[in-house]
């Protein structure tokens, strides 16, 4: 499994959206700049989340976007399960997995899926915020 540079980007929009939030809606360009990422990509992944209810735009002067929703709410499972799609460690298509491989799937790659789907869900966008990793990096 690995996440992309989309998941990667939304996932640090939301971030920074959730550390400044007390400020209003935030301009893409305050992002990219603080985060140094390609404005441009940053806003198809804004309006992914946007469609996907986590973000709000906020059109005009003094515009911008910002959380939707309570921090302690967004699961980081919802957030890459929009961006990424269904998180998973193996895909085949019914029908054409030989009797080996279904049984590694089964017993393997589905409870492999379950702990990871477990873990992110359990980890909400206001505790990657407050993670002393985190406060110690900004």
């Amino acid at each position: 499994m690995k996440i992309s540079t989309r998941g990667r980007y939304g996932l640090r929009l939301l971030v920074d959206l959730a550390e400044h939030r007390n400020e209003g809606p935030v301009a893409l360009s305050q992002v990219a700049r603080r985060q140094e990422l390609s404005e441009k990509y940053l806003q198809q992944v804004a309006l992914m989340l946007t469609r996907g209810g986590f973000l709000t735009s906020v059109k005009g002067s003094g515009g911008g976007y910002q959380l939707k929703g309570n921090p302690e709410k967004i699961a980081i499972y919802d957030v890459l399960d929009l961006l990424e799609g269904t998180i998973t460690f193996a895909e085949t298509a019914p029908g054409q997995e030989s009797a080996i491989e279904r049984v590694i799937r089964l017993h393997f790659y589905q409870k492999l899926d379950q702990e990871v789907r477990k873990v992110f869900e359990n980890i909400s966008l206001a505790e990657v915020t407050r993670a002393e990793w985190f406060t110690y990096m900004i």
